[in-house]
């Protein structure tokens, strides 16, 4: 108890930074300009945890008149946002994992924690479910005993057309992804000639770095202008000459983007 005391200050600090961070960050402000030009926008978002947690959307879902899918595989973290969500008769929650076909397959996640031991974690402990084990074992240097914490549950998985298909949708504006490693294989199952969103966000940070260039460099190849900040790589279609655009061009990352691979080199 006495340790929890002694760290809920520190959190709050660390909090506080990333409030100011996040107004420097040119991802939040392109979401601002997107909500803009998209008052009613068509969402996917995939990995969403509880919806709340370093959530790059909650905002403009809760406040605003955005519709959409939600998707996590966890089932206590999604019973958590169902809690956030379900009263909203405009996004639907999936329990499920978008793969590369319909069927299931087993996912790595950590076990739920007590209250008592969550003071103790880092509060993202529980956002780091994944298909790649290695993903989440990576993060044993801040999470004490963490290997013991792994646990393997089979999960429901549906492909991205199949997800939207049996949510009603034939497109939509925003596709957000954020799988812990995952995301490179999840965007190659996306056919950008059928389904092409205005703006597609993705999490580069567990990507070897073969892997990273060459899923910017497909995005691109599909007419996207790309831009790293952070963990994220943000994709923007800018062939229509609009407001959207505009501010696109206008926007510089706060910070580089980083990786898992770059945080070993510097250790």
């Amino acid at each position: 108890m006495g340790r929890a005391i002694l760290t809920a200050p520190v959190r709050r600090w660390r909090r506080f930074r990333y409030r100011r961070l996040l107004r420097r960050m040119a991802g939040p402000r392109l979401l601002r300009a997107f909500a803009e030009a998209y008052p009613q926008a068509r969402f996917v978002e995939i990995g969403s945890n509880d919806g709340s947690k370093y959530d790059h959307l909650r905002e403009h879902i809760v406040s605003g008149a955005w519709r959409g899918i939600m998707v996590e595989p966890v089932p206590y973290v999604f019973e958590r946002l169902r809690a956030n969500y379900g009263h909203l008769e405009r996004v639907a929650l999936e329990n499920v994992a978008v793969a590369d076909r319909d069927g299931s397959l087993p996912f790595y996640h950590v076990a739920e924690a007590s209250e008592e031991e969550r003071a103790q974690l880092p509060d993202w402990y529980d956002t780091i479910g994944s298909f790649h084990r290695e993903a989440v074992a990576s993060h044993a240097s801040k999470i004490p005993g963490l290997e013991e914490r792994i646990v393997t549950t089979d999960v429901p998985t549906v492909t991205f057309r199949t997800l939207l298909e049996r949510n009603g949708y034939d497109q939509v504006d925003l596709v957000l992804i954020d799988t812990e490693g995952y995301d490179a294989e999840i965007l190659a199952t996306i056919d950008f000639d059928v389904h092409r969103p205005r703006l597609v966000i993705y999490e580069h940070f567990h990507l070897p770095a073969a892997e990273r260039r060459a899923t910017r460099a497909r995005l691109e190849a599909h007419g996207y202008e790309t831009m790293e900040e952070g963990f994220d790589t943000f994709c923007l279609d800018t062939r229509a000459d609009d407001a959207l655009t505009r501010a696109w061009r206008g926007l510089r990352p706060a910070v580089p983007g980083v990786s898992a691979e770059d945080e070993r080199a510097s250790a």
